[in-house]
């Protein structure tokens, strides 16, 4: 059986700031990992030059490196998924239900149209109940999508290099919703949904 593989990752935060209105998440589904992560590692070996580099963060990368993955990124035979969380009207105390909930929409939103998907998480949390408690809210998400065989892990950003490439995918999608569209524009062929939610 041939997988597809979905690397996820969040943009922004669930605080309560009028700097950040939008929180991100997104979903890079390939069919298979090698060509993201080639990118990736050769990224990272340019900035070793000036940089000590052992994870690229979008937040943290100068314009050019920024630019050059999303390319890359937008040339690869990928479909890019994302809800958007506006969080002007956050109820206090419902930060973390509200992280779930975007993490479980953009799954199901890759699953209904890739129903055979592995499933990368950049890992939020460390306390195991917490880990189950998100993968049962995903499952519940793609419960209706027939035929499914979906496998959901939760990893470390440093050890996979997709995962740092649906960082600045996700990066690039927020500063779109907050009215910089030029990033996005890069990747424009490649999404394939984008939902917006608003939490009042």
């Amino acid at each position: 059986m041939k997988m597809e593989i979905a690397f996820v990752d969040e943009s922004g935060n669930l605080a309560l700031s009028a700097e950040i209105s939008r929180f991100v998440v997104a979903a890079l589904v390939c069919p298979q990992s090698r060509a993201i992560e080639l990118h990736v590692r050769r990224a990272r070996r340019a900035l070793r030059r000036r940089l000590a580099v052992s994870e690229l963060k979008a937040a943290q990368s100068d314009p050019a490196t920024i630019r050059r993955l999303l390319i890359a990124i937008a040339e690869e035979a990928c479909e890019i998924y994302a809800v958007i969380v506006d969080k002007s009207d956050l109820p206090e105390g419902e930060a973390e239900w509200w992280y779930q909930e975007a993490i479980a929409a953009t799954i199901a939103s890759a699953v209904e149209r890739h129903p055979k998907l592995h499933v990368l998480l950049d890992k939020r949390y460390t306390n195991p109940h917490q880990r189950r408690e998100l993968e049962e809210r995903v499952r519940l998400a793609i419960a209706h999508v027939p035929d499914q065989v979906v496998i959901i892990e939760q990893g470390d950003s440093t050890a996979h290099p997709g995962l740092q490439a649906v960082d600045f995918v996700a990066w690039a999608l927020r500063r779109q919703a907050e009215g910089a569209e030029e990033w996005a524009a890069i990747i424009a062929k490649r999404i394939v949904s984008t939902k917006t939610i608003r939490t009042k």
